[in-house]
């Protein structure tokens, strides 16, 4: 059984919470108020994890939570139990030396690999969820574009064939282009004029993609926006009502359309992580290491 601080950055984490808390394992909450987890004081056990925010600890230890900014010190840092765990979607250089001068373990899961593919998942499905209906028609049998073909762009093109969608996708890089073509998709260069026609479009490129060229004509009737801030509309649109009226930049999808599946994302990439950790300890100090008490999903 594992001591845990879960510090609630939205409703993912009061889900994170919950299904720690029905595992087995002492649960505090700490920055969201919730009747079944107690808040973690001084006066409780010292913890041996402790998970962040998915937006992260920034450089003065600051983590924005459902009830407002709160933050972590190394003096709460010196509380943690010997080779504690750190972990949130990404750590601030300082507060990564901190943990380190206190021989604390850290992880960025928003930096993995397994939480990528994973949380690609619910943000293709939500953002479908968000498409559905929005020209008036569902996705069945329209030209949907997709700019980019990384993870969210690669399911959300085989959710889209799925619903029997045509998805064309958009994507600088040939390699990623030569792929998807390999994939029975109809691939485009960025730079590709004229545009082929859409029905809607989805932007997972995290730069500024989205120009006047895709708010000239009357299609795409929607643009649904999935790139992290500052998002893929270019700046000096940002207030041209003929670009407003089409344009959405939807946020941490996962959280708001699947947040029981985003918590239980977020402790697989940990379990899965720590699981690659032992594996790597063991082989460099022999079979009779000990683990460090295991995270069994």
């Amino acid at each position: 059984m594992h001591k845990i601080v879960v510090a609630g950055g939205d409703s993912r984490d009061v889900w994170l919470a919950h299904m720690l808390q029905d595992r087995g394992h002492r649960v505090w909450s700490w920055g969201m108020r919730d009747s079944g987890i107690p808040p973690y004081s001084e006066q409780d056990p010292n913890p041996d994890v402790f998970i962040g925010p998915m937006t992260g600890i920034d450089e003065d230890g600051v983590m924005g939570t459902i009830d407002g900014p709160i933050m972590l010190t190394p003096d709460w840092l010196m509380r943690m139990a010997p080779r504690g765990l750190i972990a949130a979607g990404l750590i601030a250089d300082p507060v990564l030396q901190w943990c380190r001068d206190l021989n604390l373990r850290t992880v960025q899961y928003r930096l993995l690999t397994s939480f990528m593919w994973l949380n690609a998942v619910p943000t293709a499905e939500g953002a479908l969820k968000a498409a559905i209906g929005l020209s008036g028609y569902t996705l069945f049998d329209r030209p949907v574009g997709v700019i980019g073909f990384g993870r969210v762009g690669l399911i959300l093109a085989d959710r889209l064939r799925r619903y029997g969608s045509r998805p064309i996708i958009f994507e600088r890089q040939s390699e990623r282009r030569a792929m998807a073509r390999a994939l029975g998709l109809n691939a485009y260069s960025l730079e590709v004029w004229p545009l082929p026609e859409v029905d809607g479009l989805f932007n997972t490129a995290p730069a500024p993609v989205l120009d006047h060229r895709w708010f000239e004509g009357e299609r795409p009737f929607w643009v649904i926006d999935l790139a992290s801030l500052p998002g893929g509309l270019v700046p000096h649109l940002m207030d041209n009502p003929l670009v407003k009226a089409r344009y959405q930049h939807i946020l941490s999808i996962p959280g708001k359309v699947a947040p029981i599946r985003a918590a239980e994302i977020i402790w697989e990439t940990l379990a899965l992580w720590l699981e690659e950790e032992w594996r790597d300890e063991k082989i460099s100090r022999g079979e009779n290491w000990d683990r460090h008490g295991g995270f069994a999903l």
